[in-house]
């Protein structure tokens, strides 16, 4: 029998939230879907982390208005954004610094932040692949740009999974709405979609979580090997299980 191999596609968010990175952690196969139209109202250059007042405080990441692709979109370096970086890094340090493992990440993110990105993209999938690396995900990763796809929403998702290799897709909860599950069935391809429960996990003086912010909260206050095996366990909400 064959064994399944359960493919998931996102863009790639700007140091995404617990809920992507668990469905990521769900999967054997991670697509990064660069290739599409950027929106400011998406993840894909801001992200929430906790604020010196306890509460969420937003990083963004300052673009240039043209162009409009997500893989094309460029970084704005120009003025008033020429410390953006050092922004960030400062707000980050300022709140996390008294963290139980602040310096066993803060050292590596400071580091990818010296890299000169031109692209958002570039950006995106360094930070990313610097949370998967130190959480240890086991799985493939690879960029859309690198396969050829077809034209259609869901055409496209098929394609990509089947010149994975992959059994599943495992899509978030909203792929109810526009998903064309036949397509998939037709490709020997079944679909399961994403159960998240947010983890409830304590930080300073023993308080829960603000929820919603960047795995980067998490990453600050708790081990990577525990942050692991939360997201890859049933308590944390369990996926639909392909057969």
């Amino acid at each position: 029998m064959e064994k399944k191999k359960i493919v998931t596609i996102h863009q790639p968010n700007f140091l995404p939230w617990i809920g992507l990175i668990h469905k990521v952690f769900q999967s054997d196969v991670f697509i990064y879907l660069a290739d599409v139209k950027y929106s400011s109202s998406n993840f894909q250059n801001k992200t929430y982390i906790l604020g010196a007042d306890g509460k969420e405080s937003r990083l963004t990441v300052p673009l240039q208005k043209k162009p409009e692709m997500l893989h094309e979109k460029l970084i704005s370096y120009h003025s008033p954004n020429q410390k953006w970086k050092r922004n960030h890094l400062k707000q980050i340090s300022e709140v996390y610094k008294k963290t139980r493992h602040f310096q066993d990440f803060f050292p590596l993110l400071d580091e990818a932040y010296q890299k000169e990105h031109a692209l958002l993209v570039d950006l995106n999938i360094h930070l990313f692949e610097l949370i998967l690396k130190y959480l240890n995900y086991e799985g493939e990763t690879h960029l859309s740009n690198d396969f050829d796809t077809s034209f259609g929403k869901t055409e496209r998702l098929v394609s990509l999974v089947k010149q994975t290799r992959g059994t599943c897709y495992l899509s978030g909860k909203s792929g109810k709405d526009y998903l064309e599950e036949e397509l998939f069935h037709n490709e020997g391809i079944e679909v399961v979609y994403q159960k998240f429960i947010h983890p409830v996990y304590y930080v300073k003086n023993e308080k829960e979580c603000v929820k919603n912010l960047s795995i980067l909260d998490w990453i600050m206050h708790y081990p990577a090997d525990q942050i692991k095996e939360t997201l890859t366990k049933d308590n944390v909400g369990k996926s639909e299980q392909c057969k």
